[in-house]
């Protein structure tokens, strides 16, 4: 798969589901899997995340076993699996865009005030690589995002409505950094 798949991604489940456009509820990750050759992504099984609102998981649930052609390649969806979000410390997402938000003091700011608005504030935002994607033809700049000292609410809050645009498109999707996913699960482990 391309490495910049967000948009192709979309058209194809866009295409099995009508009307997925119009919900602002739900977000579509990337495909997860490792790099391979020039510009490609070697998928791996479960390459596929989507965030939603536990009410519309059945809207999902159909495309069990379907077949999708992204970017001119082909994959086959597998049964889902369902996790509830946790409430961490930190997150981070892969790219986070604003509209006119194209160097990084602009987008820091416009980052902050969207933040503050979203949650009240009280984090630390780190900015990271700058990025680029291709969305209907157009190249969109965004940023790697980190995100620390979140409160519980506060970081569900960012996981279920993210931050920034184009969400169905992989950006402004946030999950816990590897740090907080080692102590949610030493936790469970001592706690479980």
């Amino acid at each position: 798969m391309p490495l910049d798949h967000g948009y192709p991604l979309f058209s194809a489940l866009a295409s099995q589901l009508p009307g997925l456009h119009e919900r602002r509820d739900v977000g579509v990750f990337t495909l997860r899997g490792q790099s391979a050759a020039g510009d490609l992504l070697r998928l791996a099984p479960g390459a596929l995340r989507i965030r939603c609102p536990a009410e519309s998981i059945p809207l999902f649930l159909g495309l069990t076993g379907k077949g999708l052609s992204v970017a001119g390649r082909s994959l086959t969806l597998g049964a889902p699996s369902v996790h509830a979000l946790v409430p961490v410390p930190e997150l981070s997402a892969r790219l986070v865009t604003f509209k006119h938000a194209l160097e990084e003091r602009g987008f820091l700011e416009t980052a902050y005030r969207f933040i503050d608005e979203l949650t009240g504030g009280g984090c630390v935002l780190r900015v990271g690589r700058r990025r680029i994607v291709t969305i209907a033809g157009a190249k969109v700049v965004g940023f790697a995002v980190d995100l620390s000292g979140l409160s519980e609410t506060a970081s569900l809050l960012l996981q279920e409505q993210g931050l920034g645009g184009r969400r169905h498109m992989g950006c402004g999707l946030f999950l816990p950094t590897p740090e907080s996913r080692a102590h949610e699960a030493a936790h469970e482990r001592t706690t479980g």
